[in-house]
């Protein structure tokens, strides 16, 4: 009787010493299509997954049909475009983000004037750049372009 763990185990040690050039045919040949990152780490776990698919089995339909399920309502599953909320520049709207573990909050004074710290600005990307130190868009850094 053949040791399916004892055979999984040997194959995954042999991938270990494959190079970059090497675990892409491995790839290939265990996926049918060429692998699209080059990081050889990742590879070495991708091969190593799909082997003991191959042995053992993989997921039972069940949870497979229970994924798809998942996946069909989940636009990023999906790859759909995610639709950033409208700017609205009116005033008394709050902007709200987090960054480095702290939460800031812009107000909208008018189209142009932005309250920030108990300071006045022309435009969110100055307040992106004051709290970041570094320049920003804005409304991409608010997450409302």
């Amino acid at each position: 009787m053949i040791d399916k763990q004892a055979l999984i185990r040997r194959q995954v040690a042999t991938a270990s010493k494959l190079s970059l050039d090497e675990l892409k045919e491995k790839f290939l040949e265990l996926y049918g299509f060429a692998p699209r990152m080059v990081n050889a780490e990742t590879l070495r776990h991708r091969i190593a997954y799909r082997l003991q698919e191959i042995q053992f089995g993989g997921l039972p339909p069940a949870a497979v049909q229970f994924l798809d399920d998942l996946a069909d309502g989940d636009s990023l599953a999906n790859l759909g475009k995610q639709h950033a909320r409208k700017y609205v520049a009116t005033r008394g709207t709050r902007y709200i983000r987090e960054w480095r573990g702290t939460t800031y909050e812009v107000i909208v004074q008018s189209a142009r004037c932005f309250e920030f710290n108990g300071r006045t600005y022309k435009s969110l990307s100055a307040i992106a750049s004051e709290i970041t130190g570094t320049h920003w868009n804005g409304k991409r850094f608010f997450g409302v372009d």
